[in-house]
């Protein structure tokens, strides 16, 4: 047996994490050159970024979802430079029936993460090599949490595709 658990996503959410991680990057006390504090003038750069981060993350778990939403009806969302509208990005996934609200809510954070950490590491290829790397390896290491979480959480086979 398995149920849909709609999770949201705030892309305003992620951005603050990613500005966030940015300050704190930029406080190292390592000597190597860290690029750029990412702040809210990367805004409309970072929204692209987040959209392209999600898609990313929900094709790791494609065998798994029933529907998503990149919020692609509103060109209003990425082309206000105030950004007063907020951007919701939904994947509706299959998981077993008895996944509870606090597995679903540590799964929803964790999405967020791979999402934030997916972002970066496109924002600093080229610029940073070391950081895009890192943060790749962040994000593949959420994935990989949230599919062991989903195997243990379900009986629901899983599909791999093979390409």
């Amino acid at each position: 047996m398995s149920q849909i658990i709609s999770f949201n996503i705030s892309a305003h959410a992620i951005m603050h994490e990613i500005y966030a991680v940015s300050a704190l990057r930029s406080l190292s006390n390592d000597s190597s050159p860290v690029p750029p504090i990412l702040t809210r003038h990367n805004a409309p750069a970072l929204l692209r970024l987040i959209k392209d981060a999600f898609a990313f993350v929900v094709m790791k778990f494609i065998a798994h979802v029933e529907s998503c939403n990149l919020n692609d009806e509103s060109p209003s969302v990425c082309n206000d430079q105030n950004n007063s509208e907020e951007m919701i990005l939904t994947v509706d996934m299959r998981v077993c029936s008895g996944t509870s609200a606090a597995v679903a809510g540590a799964m929803r954070v964790t999405i967020e993460h791979a999402v934030s950490a997916y972002a970066m590491h496109i924002a600093y290829i080229g610029h940073d090599e070391n950081a895009s790397a890192h943060y790749l390896s962040i994000a593949n290491d959420n994935i990989q949490e949230l599919k062991q979480t989903i195997m243990q959480q379900t009986n629901i086979p899983s599909i791999t595709p093979q390409y």
